[in-house]
């Protein structure tokens, strides 16, 4: 396996990146132990080194040393940081504010589910993003920008917020849709992408979509490499 050009380890450390961005510029103005965020993120960023450059199969490289050690060193941010978050009840009052937060979810998301990718047996471009099913639960139109609708969405265990061209987007549609780095457009944050606008099957079940189609798999495929592009 060339894993110094695997999308799934161009992802990871495209997430590493901007979780470092979070934690040396101090994006979230909480009370939080940076000396500590530092030291894990730098080990983290380490290990990423053995990763890349390792050159063994996904099982193997699943189970090594290095991506044991960067899942632990994120987790432990995560922990530190929702912590600080939930402790003095802090919700984002801006959209800067809320791109960090959105950022920072997006970050621990991505590595936290790295092994999982690895282990999956598809080395698809698509799959080195999470491709979900969600369910459309209120839209509203983006102001100042006729084309553009922000749609709140479910997965079944949490909330997406989507700004798509999409024409037509109904509330209770199911549709797929890509988890990438979040954007600010037009003053909203998008945590995601609709893979399209055609509503999924009947009965299909929200979250995890296991055997994304075709034209699913193009889509995301084409927003993996736009990330990997940028590093």
């Amino acid at each position: 396996m060339d894993t110094a050009k695997d999308a799934r380890v161009l992802v990871l450390e495209d997430a590493l990146r901007r979780l470092g961005e979070i934690i040396s510029n101090r994006k979230l103005k909480l009370h939080l132990e940076y000396s500590r965020l530092s030291q894990l993120i730098q080990t983290a960023s380490t290990a990423l080194y053995e990763v890349k450059y390792s050159y063994v199969d996904p099982m193997q490289l699943a189970a090594s040393e290095g991506t044991k050690k960067i899942v632990d060193c994120v987790s432990e941010i995560g922990v530190m940081m929702h912590s600080a978050i939930a402790s003095v009840g802090f919700k984002p009052k801006t959209t800067k504010e809320q791109l960090v937060v959105a950022e920072l979810n997006y970050a621990l998301r991505t590595v936290e589910g790295f092994q999982r990718r690895l282990k999956s047996g598809s080395d698809e471009a698509g799959l080195a993003v999470d491709i979900l099913a969600v369910e459309v639960s209120q839209t509203r139109p983006v102001a100042g920008a006729s084309k553009l609708t922000h749609c709140r969405c479910s997965d079944g265990k949490r909330a997406w917020n989507i700004v798509t061209n999409i024409a037509g987007i109904r509330v209770g549609s199911k549709l797929p849709c890509a988890v990438l780095p979040p954007v600010e457009m037009m003053d909203t944050v998008s945590e995601a992408m609709f893979l399209g606008g055609d509503p999924l099957p009947e009965g299909t079940p929200l979250g995890p979509i296991v055997a994304p189609s075709r034209q699913m798999l193009d889509q995301a495929r084409a927003q993996t490499l736009r990330i990997i592009e940028r590093l």
